[in-house]
């Protein structure tokens, strides 16, 4: 009997969701594939699901979007950092990650910290796309479309990359979080956050610009 794919598809719209469950649907018609397929719209559902998942049946494969809403606790802002818990609590799970960015150092950033097995840009990714996906993921192969490809290439011609600490400096500055209140969120010194956002705004060219001008820089970017 062929063994059942445990399958976590994480996005907050319904209707991308319904979209990989008729790919799945069409594999398993078609194909020698059988899925178990569960949904979350949420940071905080995946990650609830993903921990239960660790005392039962690990995920062997999540597709998985990078514009997700923070978390209730902030902890984690957006798909990416999700990712990255995602590859601390399943090593061997496979990951196809999803997005609208299309940008060389947003892509860029999003392979030095994830390192997805699968790459697809939303604005050209349709049925066909998600079938290959799946079907490429399950043989061992990488999958990512041609614009990321592309942007890959564009990648290696840069050194255009943010830590943890960066996107959440940004995030809390986008917020409005005010710099006496900055460290009881990130863990610099006032001194140590002002560094930082000399460094960022030297990345996005805006240093003699005031942080608004930064913060729409980083969202244009995709980084916010």
């Amino acid at each position: 009997m062929t063994k059942a794919h445990n399958v976590l598809i994480i996005d907050d719209h319904i209707a991308i969701i319904e979209s990989y469950e008729r790919a799945f649907s069409y594999l398993s018609s078609n194909a020698d594939f059988v899925f178990e397929i569960d949904t979350a719209t949420s940071c905080d559902n995946a990650l609830l699901k993903i921990e239960k998942s660790l005392k039962s049946d690990p995920y062997d494969l999540i597709f998985l979007d990078i514009s997700l809403p923070p978390s209730k606790d902030g902890k984690i802002l957006c798909g990416e950092d999700l990712g990255k818990r995602i590859r601390q609590l399943l090593s061997d799970t496979r990951i196809i990650v999803s997005t609208h960015h299309n940008n060389n150092y947003r892509i860029n950033n999003i392979f030095n910290s994830i390192n997805p097995e699968g790459f697809l840009i939303k604005s050209e990714a349709g049925f066909s796309n998600f079938v290959d996906a799946i079907k490429a993921i399950l043989n061992n192969s990488p999958y990512y479309t041609k614009t990321v490809l592309e942007l890959l290439r564009k990648s290696l011609m840069n050194n255009f990359n943010l830590d943890e600490t960066d996107r959440q400096l940004l995030y809390e500055l986008s917020k409005g979080t005010k710099m006496k209140d900055l460290p009881n969120t990130i863990n610099l010194s006032i001194g140590g956050i002002e560094r930082r956002k000399r460094l960022l705004k030297q990345t996005f060219n805006t240093t003699r610009e005031s942080d608004l001008v930064l913060i729409k820089a980083a969202q244009e970017y995709g980084f916010l």
